[in-house]
């Protein structure tokens, strides 16, 4: 499935994500840049020739209110490829952008939330450019938004424990599999 894509690109770790951004003068949290690109996937959005590309980048920084240009619109595209690779990977390699583990707890319960707007943000930005909004979404995606809405308002002032790091896991594995069955869910409901 991958050879129809062409090169596989890489997932940029989230690190060097805020190192480009802060790079381009963007505050932007990764997280939150990579929620949105995986909205606008989710919801339908092609990205597979330059002008979609270029159209999903206008959808971008009107979602985010952020100016994309130069480095950053190249670091963008990139991470649209790698995330729509990831998406279609068969051993479902999805997952979304986040600090590694060794972040500090808060930095990594903030990203979590604001992955989950992103991805809230992004959807209803491509949802909205489709003209779609009068199309009725499926209950399952219609349920998992009402969730992400949820975790996007994560109480970030909880302390790091065994207890509150399994949570944190079990909220990212739950964003990654309904991000998943979102994406399969819009697929299907296209045909």
């Amino acid at each position: 499935m991958l050879d129809a894509l062409g090169d596989y690109e890489t997932m940029p770790d989230w690190q060097e994500s805020a190192d480009v951004l802060l790079g381009a003068g963007l505050t932007l949290n990764p997280s939150e840049l990579h929620g949105a690109a995986a909205g606008l996937l989710a919801a339908g959005l092609a990205v597979e020739t330059e002008s979609e590309r270029d159209a999903a980048l206008v959808l971008l920084e009107k979602a985010l209110t952020v100016d994309l240009h130069g480095e950053s619109a190249d670091f963008v595209a990139r991470l649209l490829a790698a995330t729509l690779s990831a998406i279609r990977d068969a051993d479902f390699a999805f997952s979304p952008l986040l600090p590694d583990d060794e972040e500090l707890f808060e930095t990594r319960l903030v990203s979590v939330g604001q992955w989950a707007a992103g991805f809230l943000t992004g959807f209803t930005q491509a949802v909205t450019a489709a003209n779609a909004g009068a199309e009725p979404v499926n209950p399952n995606t219609a349920e998992a938004l009402k969730d992400f809405a949820a975790i996007a308002q994560i109480d970030n002032s909880e302390e790091e424990s065994d207890e509150g790091d399994t949570e944190l896991e079990n909220l990212i594995e739950y964003l990654r599999i309904a991000a998943l069955n979102i994406v399969t869910d819009t697929l299907s409901y296209q045909v």
